[in-house]
């Protein structure tokens, strides 16, 4: 089997990983990650490593200071961090924090309250 690498790997000291889905909350968790990214507060990383069970990859985040962000009750994003053995983690659910999926408008209000939310929680 071939040794898969990515040119994120920095092996970052805060990383952030959003569930990312087609749904409003999913696009929001993604823009929060991003944004959190951008502001160089966390290094955003691929949820899709980790669900493609790349091992190499998994391993280079298993020490970082992690934060996953769902935007369901879903839990798309948890539970593919526990598929894959990864337990260590904060985790941010957006219905929690009373959004609601398909009632939530994707625009630059909601997605600073939430990067503030995420933010104090970090």
């Amino acid at each position: 089997m071939e040794n898969k690498t990515c040119s994120c790997k920095d092996n970052a000291i805060k990383t952030v990983f959003a569930c990312s889905g087609a749904a409003d909350l999913g696009e929001v968790s993604d823009l929060v990650a991003r944004q959190m990214q951008h502001n160089g507060i966390r290094q955003m990383k691929c949820l899709a490593f980790i669900g493609g069970g790349i091992q190499n990859m998994i391993d280079s985040v298993r020490d970082t200071n992690m934060l996953v962000i769902d935007g369901c009750d879903l839990d798309c994003g948890r539970l593919t961090m526990e598929k894959n053995g990864i337990s260590d983690y904060l985790h941010l659910r957006l219905t929690d924090l009373g959004y609601e999926k398909g009632k939530t408008q994707v625009n630059s209000v909601t997605v600073n309250q939430i990067f503030d939310h995420a933010v104090a929680i970090t």
